[in-house]
């Protein structure tokens, strides 16, 4: 009995790691599915971008309703910035929505400059948030407002004629962002892509 619980555990484990190192692997790989659209950012610039994700996700995307009532944005002395202090931790007392990418048409950050933030008194650890505006792909065009964590980035390529140009890019440099659609990419590009990436690893841990 020992001896099969024993079993058990091990393969468990080994399980959990494989399912890690193929998480890693595919995070420095194009997604299977290709999220398009338009990028137009506080800076004034505007970019045709593909492989759009939020923090390396394109579905299950955790964003927290924000609330109808909440105090006026005060300018903080020490950071200079004007914040909204919340009273409750967000991640343990709002509504947590899961957002998908294929349901959104555009996202906007209305107020990049006031940080929504919640310290627990004796805790010197600040979490921060930006809202944000979600419009939705249906006929309608629903708009609901959340919050997302602050040191959110959206990565994206942009598309050049030169060739692609990596994008990470944070909440508060984004005025609009458009998607516009998207498609599924070749399983067998994906699966080359993935050996051609082990088969590098290998040769570094060779040298």
């Amino acid at each position: 009995m020992k001896r099969l619980l024993l079993l058990v555990t091990l393969i468990s484990i080994v399980s959990i790691n494989w399912r890690a190192q193929e998480t890693t692997i595919e995070g420095n790989l194009k997604q299977t599915v290709n999220f398009y659209g338009k990028l137009i950012t506080y800076q004034g610039k505007e970019y045709k971008v593909d492989n759009i994700s939020i923090n390396g996700k394109y579905k299950q995307i955790a964003m927290y309703d924000k609330p109808r009532q909440h105090p006026k944005p005060t300018l903080n002395p020490t950071t200079n910035q004007k914040e909204i202090v919340l009273k409750v931790n967000p991640k343990n007392n709002f509504i947590t929505s899961k957002i998908d990418l294929s349901e959104i048409g555009e996202m906007h950050v209305p107020k990049p400059n006031i940080t929504w933030v919640y310290q627990k008194e004796g805790n010197r650890r600040r979490l921060e948030y930006i809202e944000v505006t979600i419009i939705s792909k249906n006929k309608k065009k629903t708009k609901n407002s959340y919050l997302l964590e602050r040191k959110t980035k959206v990565r994206c390529d942009e598309v050049n004629v030169a060739g692609p140009v990596e994008k990470i890019v944070p909440l508060s440099a984004i005025n609009k962002l458009i998607i516009e659609g998207y498609s599924l990419r070749d399983n067998i590009d994906a699966k080359s892509q993935n050996n051609n990436t082990r088969m590098k690893k290998q040769k570094n841990n060779e040298e």
